[in-house]
């Protein structure tokens, strides 16, 4: 699927959809999305009153663990420490973080920018497990830049929300009103037929 192969806006009000369009492009390429969506489709009735977004989104990247930013090295005889040793400093950040939380921000030092030490009396076992801490999620993060832009592209006063998000779409439905089983039915066709588009 390429990256924004479709992307619709459709509404009663012609003029209205054609600047809600140009928002919503802006919206998603201000939050790097454009790449991330496969298929777009967006319905709004200011009458009814009805916001209605579906997405289809590509399969990302599986998320980072220590082992795909580091090599890790258990400490000589009687050292009772893990050696971290990063060869990919983009979550430096993130790692430190995870190793505070996990390990206790005493048992963790940075001797340099690319080492880091886990003090501990078990280095082997601690040497298998922490390869396997996740740093990043990527999914996590398109789903947060996905909700920001749901926020600035749903119409002001539509607080009555529903959604339903899975690995590979989205559907989310607003309005003033209580929201409709119509509206919920509507988005589920138009995920289906994104689907088979």
């Amino acid at each position: 699927m390429e990256p924004l192969e479709v992307f619709r806006v459709e509404s009663p009000d012609k003029t209205g959809a054609e600047a809600y369009e140009s928002v919503s492009r802006d919206v998603l390429s201000d939050l790097e999305l454009t790449t991330t969506l496969g298929r777009l489709w967006i319905y709004i009735d200011p009458a009814e009153p009805v916001f209605i977004f579906c997405t289809l989104i590509r399969s990302g990247l599986p998320p980072v663990c220590v082992r795909d930013m580091a090599e890790i090295e258990v400490g000589a005889p009687g050292v009772d420490e893990v050696s971290i040793n990063i060869f990919n400093e983009e979550y430096v950040p993130q790692l430190l973080s995870a190793l505070r939380i996990k390990y206790g921000r005493e048992n963790i030092e940075q001797p340099d920018r690319k080492t880091m030490t886990i003090a501990t009396k078990d280095p082997s076992e601690v040497a298998k497990e922490v390869a396997d801490v996740i740093i990043a999620d990527p999914r996590r993060e398109i789903e947060s830049r996905l909700a920001d832009a749901l926020l600035r592209i749903t119409p002001e006063g539509f607080r009555v929300r529903h959604h339903i998000s899975t690995e590979s779409e989205m559907l989310f439905v607003a309005s003033e009103d209580p929201i409709k089983p119509e509206w919920i039915k509507k988005a589920e066709d138009m995920i289906s037929e994104l689907k088979e588009d």
